[in-house]
């Protein structure tokens, strides 16, 4: 990490100036790499007027694909606004004199959990757990989708861990994100191969459907710590087209019929993301409440359920 940090000499330190979604301008502070892609490379930083960590994303070179999506990622998701969605902090162009000046960046929310990618490496999750991420997930892209977009590159390291609990998990990446309908664009590709939808695969326009069966999959390499498609890409993208998901049943019924439909062949067979969040979030184990208060709820029951006037007795007072 320090040695790619290394290869961008002046970069860490930079204070970068950047519009704020709702006027005015912040001052960002780059600390070090956090990752780099195809089209755009992630430093931690510091809005240094809230005092908070933020993630800086940078185009990654001057293509102007690369800075054209920066620019789309920036629209879509300063139009979102839900929990389980990383904030949108501010958008700017890198000033002259620095590395990398005139090429555009946002900044969003750091959530400090890493990501599911991190966490499926430990063994298989607490389906409990998993469900709680899922309810989370789901409800958020139901968000993305009812704003008109699709997200288009769910995968385990593309859903962030946080400790809020307003969620558990925080959906980033909307790099190739696209209004659903949209068709994608000659010689571009989208997604990641492991999870893509048949129709995506195939080529097909963006549909919501497409996000709920990538999160079945990703869904199901955190209940078993393995992936449901292995092999080379065109490998995974071959199996997909012939056959569905092999789902262990000790995963239990629930969570079976959840992920089948999640990831069923035909997107018409696939739940709404509210539906299929709706059915997870049924499956979260409640904390049971303080004796106290299961005590104080039977008494306020009895005496409600309890004839009224001069046949009831009166509660003696406890001494």
């Amino acid at each position: 990490m320090r040695a790619q940090a290394a290869a961008r000499p002046g970069f860490a330190g930079s204070v970068l100036p950047a519009r704020r979604p709702a006027g005015g301008e912040g001052s960002f502070l780059i600390h070090e790499l956090l990752g780099r892609g195809a089209t755009a490379t992630v430093y931690r930083g510091t809005d240094l007027a809230a005092q908070r960590p933020v993630a800086v994303k940078v185009a990654e070179g001057p293509d102007d694909r690369h800075s054209r999506r920066i620019h789309d990622e920036a629209r879509i998701l300063s139009g979102l606004n839900h929990p389980a969605i990383v904030a949108f902090v501010g958008e700017g162009h890198v000033p002259d004199g620095y590395p990398w000046a005139g090429r555009p960046f946002l900044v969003e929310e750091f959530a400090f959990g890493g990501s599911l990618a991190e966490r499926i490496h430990g063994g298989p999750g607490d389906p409990q757990e998993v469900a709680g991420w899922a309810a989370a997930a789901l409800s958020g892209l139901s968000h993305v989708h009812a704003q008109g977009f699709v997200h288009q590159d769910i995968k385990p390291a593309n859903v962030l861990l946080s400790s809020l609990r307003r969620s558990p998990v925080r959906i980033a990446d909307f790099g190739i994100a696209a209004p659903a309908g949209s068709a994608l664009e000659p010689g571009s590709s989208s997604g990641t191969a492991h999870y893509m939808s048949p129709q995506q695969a195939s080529g097909g326009p963006a549909e919501p459907a497409t996000d709920v069966y990538a999160l079945g999959l990703v869904l199901l390499e955190c209940l078993t710590a393995t992936k449901a498609f292995p092999g080379t890409p065109v490998e995974s993208l071959v199996a997909r087209t012939l056959r569905g998901p092999v789902i262990p049943r000790e995963l239990g019924p629930r969570w079976v019929s959840l992920l089948a439909a999640m990831t069923a062949m035909e997107a018409a067979d696939r739940p709404l993301a509210a539906e299929a969040s709706a059915e997870a979030a049924g499956m979260v184990r409640r904390p049971a409440p303080p004796l106290r208060d299961v005590a104080a709820g039977l008494l306020f029951g009895a005496l409600k359920s309890a004839p009224s006037g001069a046949g009831r007795r009166p509660l003696k007072p406890v001494v």
